[in-house]
């Protein structure tokens, strides 16, 4: 028996939880007649309700998450949420290294998928969804399977949607972490406000009272928003004041150096082969967790040296004619400008910038982000990204008429190998928008498509 959210999965004897929207009647009927042996929906009572003894409920995703807990109640020991606009894998892979690099068997969960100790991981008794954070049903399934193979710790991702339709609210958290805030996803949320508001819930309301908070020292509003909720509260960030700091950090193409500072214990001279500034904000909320999770600073501080970054974040992926490709993921305006700012701080040639913004999603980023491409690199090549059901042609013309300069390519490949062929001595072409991905999609249809594998090939170099 099992627990089924969409209808047309039902199988004779499973639990169907009908999630409120314009069809759930006809969903309702569809599990019935497919064999649900029990069936919860949210709604007002009506003829099938009664004629069925459907359990009508107040709140259906309430239900679907406490249901998933019931049936799945194992859970690795310590379970570490992590929420923000930007950084939420890059954290999530950070944790899990510094948890194995001291002796935990550790698993990470989000967009890039299931990490089990070092390795991607999925489990032969089920699928899990492509989503930041997964479904109540497939959270509890995992975290129950991870518990019953000896995996003590793990942390995920918290997506705005997923706390929002409380996909995490049954799972109990030690910790959980806010990267930071910008705005996003204006899509789903109506503004900004409810945007922030959705992401705050998952301390609200997820969090026990005993829980831990890792919040940015750098930006006091959110910080202060998070105190307020009058948990306990420890901060990162590059202030001085924070619990957990870097200072006087060195930056180069090959390494990243930094002191460490926790409570006023200083360690001089950390060293990392991360890229860029958002990657060490990201290491330091990391790092913050992990004390958290009961981890001594000073092996934290020694387990950092090793951890490696996610595929597509700041990834150098080839040097070439004197100069350097990258790949990046940031799609946001604020992790935009973050990343061309990293580079053009070290860029001792020319900066061109790839990138494109997604349809159907938040349209006002694309001036934004033209504008900042065309202030901050000296090449700037606009191409397609994700444009989904809008027209890309659309898409590029809103980018570029706040781009000055920029050169306008709708074939990404051709984008790309063009901007290979531009590099000199000392240059540095950076991809932006992508990053791991290995699609593009064009209407409905997913097409087989990776900026690294496309810039790899345009140095004549396979992959």
């Amino acid at each position: 028996m099992g627990i089924k959210l969409d209808s047309r999965l039902v199988e004779r004897g499973d639990i169907f939880v009908g999630i409120k929207c314009a069809n759930t009647i006809v969903n309702v009927e569809e599990a019935i007649t497919r064999g649900a042996s029990v069936v919860f929906a949210e709604g007002e009572d009506c003829e099938i309700f009664s004629r069925h003894n459907v359990v009508a409920v107040s709140d259906a995703r309430m239900t679907a998450s406490i249901l998933a807990k019931l049936k799945y109640s194992a859970q690795p020991e310590c379970c570490v949420a992590v929420t923000g606009t930007q950084g939420k894998s890059s954290v999530v892979h950070f944790l899990r290294q510094i948890w194995i690099a001291n002796g935990l068997p550790a698993a990470s969960l989000g967009t890039v998928g299931l990490y089990v100790n070092n390795l991607p991981y999925v489990p032969h008794d089920m699928k899990i969804p492509n989503l930041t954070t997964p479904d109540p049903v497939t959270i509890h399934k995992v975290m129950n399977h991870l518990a019953g193979c000896g995996i003590s710790r793990v942390a995920f991702e918290a997506s705005s949607h997923g706390i929002d339709q409380k996909r995490l609210h049954s799972v109990t958290l030690t910790a959980a972490a806010f990267t930071n805030f910008s705005s996003d996803h204006l899509d789903y949320h109506k503004d900004r406000d409810a945007y922030l508001s959705a992401k705050l819930k998952l301390f609200q309301e997820v969090l026990p009272c005993d829980g831990v908070i890792a919040a940015p020292y750098d930006d006091p509003e959110l910080c202060n928003r998070l105190i307020d909720i009058g948990k306990k509260v420890t901060t990162f960030g590059f202030s001085g004041g924070g619990d957990v700091t870097a200072e006087n950090i060195s930056i180069s193409l090959k390494r990243t150096m930094f002191d460490v500072v926790c409570n006023g214990e200083k360690f001089d001279n950390v060293t990392t082969n991360l890229f860029g500034k958002l990657q060490i904000a990201n290491l330091l909320c990391a790092a913050t967790l992990a004390h958290a999770s009961g981890i001594d600073m000073s092996n934290i501080v020694n387990a950092i040296s090793g951890i490696t970054a996610l595929s597509g974040r700041m990834e150098h992926v080839t040097a070439f004619n004197g100069g350097d490709v990258y790949i990046d993921y940031a799609h946001t305006t604020e992790s935009f400008k973050c990343a061309l700012t990293d580079f053009k701080n070290i860029c001792a040639g020319r900066l061109v910038c790839v990138f494109g913004c997604g349809g159907d999603r938040d349209k006002t980023k694309r001036r934004q982000m033209g504008a900042i491409a065309s202030e901050i690199a000296d090449i700037t090549i606009v191409t397609d990204d994700n444009p989904r059901s809008e027209d890309p042609a659309a898409i590029r013309a809103a980018i570029v008429s706040a781009a000055k300069g920029a050169i306008e390519i709708g074939d990404r490949a051709e984008a790309i190998s063009y901007a290979v062929s531009l590099i000199k001595k000392g240059d540095i072409v950076v991809i932006i928008g992508k990053g791991h991905e290995s699609y593009q999609i064009y209407g409905s249809n997913a097409i087989k498509f990776n900026d690294r594998d496309e810039a790899l090939k345009a140095c004549n170099l396979s992959s």
